[in-house]
Order: structure tokens, then sequence, then C-alpha cells
């Protein structure tokens, strides 16, 4: 189960986010898919939640205006700031206003680097079990 996003995170859920927003969260599924096929989705909490390898990997927040991506990593992603225009990057958060106005390709390239390093993560625990 997912433990590591905070309550204060999740208060601004929105059940019925708007139309733009429901296309972006569609988008992100999809780019979520395409970097890591294997994933699973599931409902928690009144959000998607991607498993990958038995841990949550990544988790996609609606609000009413906007949309948060929340990953697992540990990685410093702040060297995205600059390729990721109109994004805010948080402690395991990425806020998204407007995903047509970002580069969907540096967005992909970050998901597959995040993914990547979840999984050497995993595989690292496994190894010490």
């Amino acid at each position: 189960m997912l433990t590591t996003l905070k309550e204060r995170a999740l208060e601004s859920l929105s059940q019925t986010p708007s139309l733009e927003v429901s296309t972006h969260l569609d988008t992100l599924s999809e780019l979520i898919f395409a970097i890591a096929p294997t994933a699973t989705i599931l409902s928690e909490k009144g959000f998607e939640v991607f498993y990958l390898l038995e841990d949550w990997a990544f988790a996609l927040v609606p609000h009413q205006h906007n949309l948060s991506l929340y990953h697992a990593s540990d990685l410093d992603i702040s060297s995205f700031c600059e390729r990721l225009k109109n994004v805010h990057l948080g402690d395991h958060c990425i806020l998204f206003d407007d995903l047509d106005s970002v580069n969907l390709n540096v967005l992909v390239e970050l998901l597959a680097l995040l993914k990547v390093d979840m999984v050497r993560k995993h595989q690292l625990d496994q190894a010490l079990h």
C-alpha cells in the first residue's frame, strides 16, 4: 500500500477534475505505461498508483486545475528544471499546471530515469535479503 504520500498532499485531491486535467491524467498514464509496460495500476485513496516489482513507483493525483505525479525514487531531479518548463518539482513530486506546454520527450526521459532508479533500488534490496 502507498504510504509515502502525506495526507496534506491529498487534501486538494479532486474526484471531479476538469476535462483538461482528466486528459492530462490519461496522457501521463500512457507515458508511464510506455516506459513501464509491466506496471500494475491500482486505485488507492481515489487516485491511480503504478506498481513495479511489488513496490509503488508512480502515483497520479488529480486536482481541480492541475495534476501531481508522485514518484518513489530518491534521485535528485533538479537538473531537469531548466529542461522541463511549466512544471514544479518538489520532494518526490512533479506538479503539472498544463501538460500541453511540457516537452514530452524530456518528461519521458525523466520518467525512464526514475523507473530505472526504482528497479535498481528494488534489485539491491532483494540482493541484500
